[in-house]
């Protein structure tokens, strides 16, 4: 027996992500892609497993998307087979999900079992319900929607259930579930365990799930193609994901525990995403941490071949995340000026900057027997001190700050604070300029010896 199909789930369609239209239509392009592909590919039937919607409510155009592509398959003769995901259950007090909507249509075959007294009940796919359904001669497909706190009780029925059912004329057995595994991603509890999968295995080829957007494959038998379109800045690295194609022949050869199936992951078409990391630690100025960042980017652009004048279909989504211990104080740190950079090099439809930095350490040892002016004194000294752009004049900015302090104390108009740093202002730059015209002589010295 022989037979193809296609497997993918988490199409997240009605998805207003970051507030754009251009990301709304981004998953129905998606979505349509993947339809596209199975017709063009000819296979015998299409596996959903789950959150076909971003939400339970959803608008005309995001139903509108869905039946532009299921009706596609409906005219190719490909029936759907799906499972609802936990982002379209229908709500407790509704007896009609849009999936449920869908199905009614017959743009859907949409499986779950019954359940009576905590046990699943497998009956074949009529009147629009049911737990089984048999697209092919030989082929027989299980569904079971997403449970929530109870999907380990109703995965472990379910396994049971299957156990029991006869297996006349079935070469090939496929169970459908939204759920997620234990252990794919790091921090996420609940999915199931390999142990709770295993039981499943000896009456399953192909365990097709949906829920987790990391691709993932085990043991050549449970398979998760992970979301077609980007549904956060923390999926950018997973570039593989998409949907399985799947090719079954029942008369291959079974050695080494070898599937009755190839299953190929294939990634489909969608918006760019990009990370960017800059670390702050050696920028010893604003002007320099600008400086950085603007050598990161445009770096990171030209290796990627962007151009800011590129179609503005393919525009990007930009991510830039700053880390590390800031030298100088946060206020010194301009983040609409490198968002600017960031927009105008890569034409971003949304950009992001991330501050993680830290601010260092402003704890002061003051010596508490000093007068009140010399501790301050000492305190304002030690605080300039740690910002690298106040460093090799901390003592001079002091006596400035304190005197700026006293004449506003003391009632001085605004003029005449502004004299007193405008003046200070100036011996500083003649400060320098004389540092600067000793080392050309020095250089010069050296140079003629």
């Amino acid at each position: 027996m022989r037979t193809k199909f296609l497997h993918f789930s988490d199409c997240h369609l009605g998805y207003l992500q970051y507030g754009s239209k251009l990301r709304f239509n981004d998953f129905s392009r998606a979505f349509l892609s993947i339809i596209n592909t199975a017709i063009v590919e000819k296979v015998d039937f299409v596996v959903l497993a789950g959150d076909l919607f971003q939400k339970r409510a959803i608008d005309a155009l995001t139903l509108n998307s869905a039946m532009r592509g299921l009706e596609k398959l409906a005219q190719a003769k490909i029936p759907c087979i799906a499972v609802e995901g936990n982002h379209e259950l229908a709500y407790y007090n509704e007896a009609l999900g849009w999936l449920r909507f869908l199905a009614e249509r017959d743009l859907l075959i949409l499986l779950h079992p019954t359940f009576e007294d905590g046990k699943p009940i497998l009956t074949p796919y009529e009147r629009r319900q049911g737990a089984y359904f048999d697209p092919v001669p030989g082929v027989r497909l299980y569904g079971l929607r997403y449970s929530g706190s109870s999907t380990h009780a109703a995965f472990a029925g379910m396994t049971a259930a299957i156990a029991e059912q006869p297996k006349d004329g079935i070469e090939y057995t496929i169970c459908i579930a939204h759920t997620g595994v234990e252990g794919v991603l790091s921090g996420h509890k609940g999915g199931l365990s390999h142990s709770e999968l295993a039981a499943m295995r000896p009456h399953v080829n192909y365990l097709a799930l949906g829920h987790v957007h990391k691709p993932f494959t085990f043991d050549n038998w449970v398979y998760n193609a992970g979301s077609p379109e980007t549904c956060s800045m923390e999926e950018v690295e997973w570039t593989d994901r998409g949907y399985y194609l799947v090719e079954v022949d029942t008369s291959r050869s079974r050695e080494d525990g070898e599937p009755a199936h190839i299953a190929t992951l294939r990634a489909n078409p969608r918006r760019p995403f990009y990370r960017l990391s800059v670390k702050v630690d050696h920028a010893a100025s604003p002007v320099d941490l600008y400086n950085h960042c603007h050598s990161v980017v445009k770096r990171r652009a030209a290796d990627l071949g962007i151009n800011a004048k590129d179609d503005p279909t393919r525009s990007p989504l930009v991510e830039l995340r700053l880390s590390g211990v800031l030298p100088f104080d946060r206020s010194g740190l301009n983040i609409e000026q490198i968002k600017t950079l960031v927009e105008e090099t890569f034409n971003p439809i949304h950009c992001q900057i991330r501050n993680a930095t830290q601010s260092a350490d402003f704890a002061i040892d003051a010596d508490q027997q000093l007068d009140r002016r010399r501790l301050e004194a000492q305190i304002v000294e030690e605080l300039l001190s740690r910002d690298v752009r106040f460093r090799t004049r901390s003592a001079t900015w002091t006596n400035l700050a304190l005197s700026l302090k006293q004449l506003a104390l003391t009632g001085a108009d605004a003029d005449t604070i502004l004299e007193e740093l405008g003046a200070t202002m100036r011996e500083q730059d003649d400060g320098r300029q004389t540092t600067d015209d000793a080392v050309d002589q020095t250089d010069a010295v050296e140079g003629r010896a």
